[in-house]
């Protein structure tokens, strides 16, 4: 099972977007070349923005959510997953662990439990049977949930925007990664930095395209397909639909398939390579 964590410390650059489009396509792609489709989309953020898009259910309790798997005893938490989730209303092979405003107060009560990042990781064993890909959504920051959505993962994207205090921030994700792999020995990896909002109009934002493109470190990590800014994605969230549904003839839906595409191809050379 490929653990794929969405993260970002900063609000407002797409994550949701992409975890939600990811989860999808990732369903819709592999589903028509045969392959083994089955997805999981794990709500971290205590917004819930990914579980109101997928289930347009806006209010959840804590004992109806994620925050009740990460509070569980350990030896129930695998059975408690499997209670909370709940079918997606955009595919029958979506399913969804729903988040809600709760996790906050489950952010700060798991300030006692010193093994708190692996309850997550942990839990989703119990259904490693059962989904083939899980996406993990994130909140806006470096919070005890992230780091508990990053040791849970196999693999990490940042979406980025290309702006100058954006490209700033990065490196902190980045190092915020390599000190969850040490500090929780996990073998999570970096598996790309995906730009987003991309305006090919605006010269800063191509060059910095460029710039990314050229740097030693950020160059190969860098998917090969920017994803634009594109007004269907707001006609879709308002629907409460996947980009692919309102419109997979979008810039934006064949741009988030693009990735999706290298997204898999990235995650399956990897786990061969090990």
């Amino acid at each position: 099972m490929h653990s794929i964590c969405l993260t970002n410390n900063k609000g407002g650059v797409g994550k949701t977007t992409t975890a939600v489009s990811l989860a999808h396509g990732l369903v819709l792609l592999l589903r028509h070349n045969n392959l083994p489709h089955r997805v999981l989309l794990v709500d971290t953020d205590s917004q819930a923005h990914a579980t109101l898009l997928t289930t347009g259910r806006r209010e959840w309790e804590r004992a109806e959510s994620l925050g009740e798997v990460l509070v569980a005893r350990p030896s129930r938490a695998g059975a408690v997953l499997q209670r909370l989730i709940m079918p997606s209303t955009w595919d029958e092979d979506l399913h969804v662990l729903p988040g809600s405003p709760a996790l906050d107060g489950v952010n700060a009560r798991l300030a006692e439990d010193h093994g708190f990042a692996v309850r997550l990781r942990h839990a989703l064993r119990s259904v490693a049977d059962q989904y083939d890909w899980v996406v993990i959504d994130t909140m806006p920051s470096f919070s005890r949930l992230t780091t508990i959505a990053m040791v849970a993962a196999t693999d990490i994207v940042i979406p980025v925007e290309l702006r100058f205090l954006e490209t700033i921030g990065l490196q902190a994700i980045i190092e915020k990664i390599a000190d969850v792999r040490q500090t929780w020995e996990v073998p999570v990896r970096l598996t790309g930095i995906l730009p987003v909002k991309y305006d090919q109009r605006v010269t800063l934002e191509r060059e910095n395209l460029e710039l990314y493109a050229e740097h030693p470190f950020y160059g190969p990590h860098l998917f090969q397909q920017a994803i634009p800014i594109n007004v269907a994605i707001s006609y879709a969230h308002d629907a409460c639909e996947s980009i692919f549904m309102y419109d997979d003839r979008s810039t934006a839906a064949r741009a988030y398939m693009a990735f999706v595409r290298e997204l898999i191809e990235r995650v399956l050379a990897s786990s061969e390579a090990e």
